[in-house]
């Protein structure tokens, strides 16, 4: 598993990201409709209510004497919203404003992404609540998101 989709994963644990339904390939008794979280990859789908996670860079940040590695990736969460009226974009800021107290909880509380074995989370940071476009009648709307983590040496 890569680490984006480890944070996307993780990002569907918000019990307030609203739940899309996607269609699953079952191979036995064909395709079904299963309903999961989705937070996409670089962009949202067209429609309001769509999630997606785009990374804004990354980087090494610290190499200690045994060789364990240190890096920070930078992310964007987007969230695209309905946003034709008032009480629309005052519901979008509150969305967002809970995603943000919830990821400094799990940083808190040290709950983080799950990641391969050889990757150690350690801490999770969330900044800027914007509205980063305006569109017809949806709004999509973004938070900074950087994730640090450690790789440790092969012994």
């Amino acid at each position: 598993m890569s680490i984006i989709k480890a944070v996307q994963d993780f990002l569907c644990t918000y019990d307030g990201m609203e739940l899309q339904e996607v269609e699953v390939e079952e191979t036995d008794s064909g395709p079904s409709l299963k309903v999961i979280g989705r937070v996409l990859t670089d962009r949202t789908d067209e429609g309001p209510s769509g999630y997606a996670l785009q990374p804004t860079g990354n980087s090494r940040v610290k190499t200690d004497i045994l060789g364990n590695k240190t890096y920070e990736n930078d992310y964007v969460f987007y969230a695209k919203e309905a946003a034709a009226n008032e009480i629309d974009r005052q519901d979008n800021y509150s969305f967002m404003e809970g995603l943000f107290e919830w990821l400094e909880d799990q940083d808190e509380a040290k709950n983080f992404p799950a990641l391969p074995a050889e990757y150690k989370a350690e801490r999770l940071i969330v900044a800027n609540i914007i509205l980063f476009e305006l569109e017809d009648k949806a709004g999509l709307y973004q938070v900074q998101i950087k994730f640090q983590y450690r790789k440790e040496k092969a012994q």
